[in-house]
């Protein structure tokens, strides 16, 4: 079979190697082969006309150099004898060359704009390697030739006459003289003796400078080292005047004067000391930021005093400590380390440049069946989904393409596709598809980020990431309330634990503090005990009333306190108490519970309320709880008082319009339908995510919501954690959170204890008019006198009780006992 294939097309036969490539390599990684599928009209138009284009040419290769029929393909030699005769062979091999080169990217599956960047990449290090070898070479025989020439120069310049040899002969004891290592030039000899004793100088020490702030010029190092040659007597290079001291401990330093040394000729030592003082020259200049490097000594000095300089040692290096989340602080309660958390996963899959290029194509291909043409643009791969930037055609409208969304996912194989009708920054729009495989991204990545790291709030959230993997952040503090919607199993209660734990893991109890209310007393009661909770984990819906009550009373009390001391926020608040304290003169509070007695103000903490299902919280207690959460969230931003609200049924009654006009931030999770998504987000979008995390993040102050994949948090992590915390103490909770204010008469519920309907201010003028119009009705008290249907039924009953009608009876009628007053 191989003979028969190699007797057809010969050469050409190789090009089956690729496909096989292609195949074992979709098998190995087991993706879908490109025989089949999307883009395998592509592939196979490809192979069929690289194969053709390669015998054509083999075949005019071959009859222009023999006639033997047996040498060559069959094909090949009958595809060369048809296009000879027309159009001619030299036509023939520029249109062969020019199918060859177009067809071989649809077979291959390689653009030649990823093969020429690879292409690119693979020579670019050779090319630095021959470049770095040239340069290395011209220094050396730079340094040679300086070095010659130096040496040259100081051997004229010390070249003594006979009657100096002899004068200095005859002067110079061999110890108790020495000659200078250095002559300066301009400046006349010293009458000071030529010996100096050998101290301990305290000088720097010899500090490399960072790779990052060096500018290697070696090339240039000869060149100075060359015409400063004839100047240096012996080549040291060292300072004239003390080195400024940077060093605390003083360390031994060779003698600024070299004692005569009789067993080494004058010579010999300034002819080897040349060339050395050359290499020895600073090739690197540092930038003034950095230490200034100290001068080059030659390595003939130190050998020649090695007897008497000994070589300072190295400090040890002390271990860098870890950075911490934030700066140590003396407090009884510690922030949590990073090693409570699970490790985020290394082995993350990308997505090359040749799969996103042959998508693309898809896309196109696909629109333009449909008679919408675009154009692909660009194409950005993240850990959840890819967004493809495509550009409409002229003409084509963007809902065009948004009605065609589903036909588009079912074309492309995908479960759900996103449409981006306007991208900030941007005149194109944008499609966004799930990858094949999913990352999970870990909630310690974000919290080790920088983003997280570099936020100086203590209200910092970890959102996740974003479409392309970088990570966000959110400062509630800003928001200043947040709305997090979303159906079961989409990832809502995941997300707000990661933003319970992130606020956990920056602030301790004495800047931040909790009221929690779960009413399904499963998601948020793990938290029971940490330091940072103001009352126990709410699952009672009348106490949950109470606790809002205590809120809107505490930011009450918080504006009366900053108003009194002319600050517009809490943070002003607090640091006039702390400047205040820091001074010595403490504040006192102007509004005390006992008036004799004072009472000292000190910083109040940021609150946090966060409600995990808003819906049951409002069947309980809907229009009570509506007002509460209307008043904090209109005024409460300025006491520091924040509201996250979670629910995952996204329908009007529970978010009204009351709710979402005063909470602008909003989180959507995956919802079932567009209307979901126009109740949280005011705009659709929402019913396109693919759950477990995907979220659209709506910032405060834009229309245009963020695509944001949540970071996975598992319930062992915040176990361990709440573990952390609770070692620390027991909270500090206050009972009046949960008490609930004094009720007072006519606003409880009919049957409370401790409500007398007689004390109502109404009783008596409701008593005398039924005893005249003779209707013991409750719905004719409520109309007549426009209250509540409590208030009425109260009244109705007390009025059973002092006996002036009748018990109820089977029709539900009442009677008037007593007789109608006289007039």
């Amino acid at each position: 079979m191989l003979a028969f294939v190699f007797g057809a097309f010969g050469l050409s036969t190789l090009w089956l190697l690729p496909l096989l490539w292609r195949f074992v390599a979709a098998l190995v990684r087991r993706r879908r082969p490109p025989t089949v599928g999307p883009g395998a009209i592509r592939f196979w138009a490809g192979f069929v006309l690289v194969l053709l284009a390669s015998s054509t040419l083999e075949g005019l290769v071959v009859s222009h150099y023999t006639d033997d029929p047996s040498v060559g393909g069959a094909v090949c030699r009958a595809l060369a004898t048809m296009f000879a005769s027309f159009p001619g062979g030299a036509v023939t091999a520029l249109l062969g060359g020019a199918v060859l080169a177009i067809a071989l990217p649809w077979y291959l599956g390689v653009p030649w704009s990823s093969f020429l960047i690879r292409t690119n990449a693979l020579l670019e290090p050779v090319g630095a390697l021959a470049i770095e070898g040239t340069r290395r070479l011209f220094s050396r025989s730079a340094a040679r030739a300086s070095g010659r020439r130096a040496a040259s120069a100081v051997r004229r310049a010390d070249r003594p006459t006979a009657r100096r040899r002899a004068k200095s002969e005859t002067k110079r004891p061999a110890s108790a003289q020495a000659m200078p290592t250095r002559a300066t030039p301009g400046r006349a000899e010293s009458p000071e003796p030529a010996m100096r004793p050998s101290v301990a100088t305290p000088v720097p020490p010899r500090h490399r400078a960072r790779p990052d702030t060096v500018i290697r010029e070696p090339w240039l190092a000869p060149r100075a080292m060359a015409s400063s040659a004839p100047e240096t007597g012996t080549g040291l290079d060292l300072p004239s005047e003390p080195a400024p001291l940077q060093s605390d401990a003083p360390i031994a330093h060779e003698t600024l004067w070299e004692p005569a040394a009789p067993a080494i000729p004058r010579q010999r030592a300034n002819l080897s000391q040349a060339p050395i003082a050359a290499e020895a020259a600073p090739t690197m200049t540092t930038v003034p930021a950095g230490p200034a490097p100290p001068r080059a000594v030659s390595r003939f000095a130190i050998a020649a005093n090695d007897e008497s300089v000994a070589e300072p040692p190295r400090p040890a290096e002390t271990p860098t400590p870890p950075t911490s989340l934030r700066a140590s602080r003396p407090e009884a309660v510690s922030l949590p380390p990073l090693s409570l958390l699970a490790a985020a996963r290394r082995d993350v899959m990308s997505i090359s440049d040749a799969e996103l290029a042959e998508t693309g194509e898809l896309i196109e291909q696909r629109l333009r069946e449909f008679k919408v043409p675009v154009q692909v643009v660009g194409a950005s791969a993240g850990p959840v989904i890819t967004r493809y930037e495509v550009e409409p055609a002229v003409g084509v409208r963007g809902n065009q393409i948004v009605a065609l969304m589903k036909d588009l996912a079912r074309g492309l194989g995908r479960t759900s596709i996103r449409v981006v009708e306007t991208i900030p920054g941007k005149t194109c729009m944008g499609l966004e598809l799930p990858n094949e495989q999913r990352q999970m991204i870990a909630l310690s990545e974000i919290l080790d980020s920088a983003e997280y790291r570099g936020s100086d709030s203590q209200l910092t959230l970890a959102m996740g990431k974003g479409i392309t993997g970088e990570p966000v952040v959110a400062d509630l503090a800003k928001a200043p309330h947040m709305l997090v919607a979303g159906t079961t199993g989409s990832g809502k209660s995941v997300a707000v634990n990661a933003m319970i734990l992130s606020m956990l893991y920056k602030a301790t109890p004495e800047d931040v503090r909790m009221i929690m209310i779960d009413p399904k007393m499963l998601e948020l009661s793990v938290y029971e005990g940490i330091p940072h909770l103001l009352a126990p984990v709410v699952t009672d819906m009348k106490l949950a009333a109470n606790a809002l009550n205590w809120c809107v009373a505490e930011m009450e009390n918080r504006y009366k306190l900053m108003s009194d001391l002319r600050v517009r926020n809490l943070a002003g608040y607090n640091q006039k108490v702390r400047e205040a304290r820091a001074a010595g003169r403490p504040l006192f509070n102007p509004f005390p519970a006992h008036p004799e007695v004072p009472e000292h103000l000190d910083t109040l903490p940021t609150i946090v309320v966060v409600i995990d299902e808003l819906a049951d919280l409002m069947m309980v207690a809907g229009k009570k709880i509506e007002e509460l959460i209307a008043r904090l969230a209109q005024k409460a931003r300025a006491a520091g008082i924040h509201l996250i609200l979670a629910t995952q049924r996204p329908s009007v009654d529970v978010i009204t319009g009351l709710i979402k006009a005063n909470i602008p931030t909003r989180v959507a999770f995956q919802v079932s339908s567009k209307i979901d998504s126009r109740t949280i987000l005011d705009q659709m979008g929402a019913e396109s995510l693919l759950g477990q995390g995907d979220m659209l993040f709506l910032p405060p102050g834009t229309g245009y919501p963020q695509r944001i994949h949540g970071a996975f948090v598992a319930d062992e992590e915040v176990h361990r954690i709440v573990a952390w915390l609770k070692q620390f103490g027991e909270p500090d909770y206050k009972e009046e959170i949960l008490a609930g204010p004094a009720v007072e008469a006519g606003e409880g519920e009919p049957g409370e204890e401790g409500i007398d309907a007689e004390l109502d201010p109404l009783y008596d003028e409701a008593a005398a008019f039924v005893l005249r119009s003779r209707r013991a009705s409750i719905s004719f008290v409520q109309r007549q006198f426009r209250i509540g249907y409590n208030r009425a039924a109260r009244l109705v009953e007390a009025m059973e009780a002092a006996g002036l009608v009748s018990p109820m009876g089977i029709n539900g009628q009442r009677e008037v006992i007593a007789p109608a007053p006289q007039d």
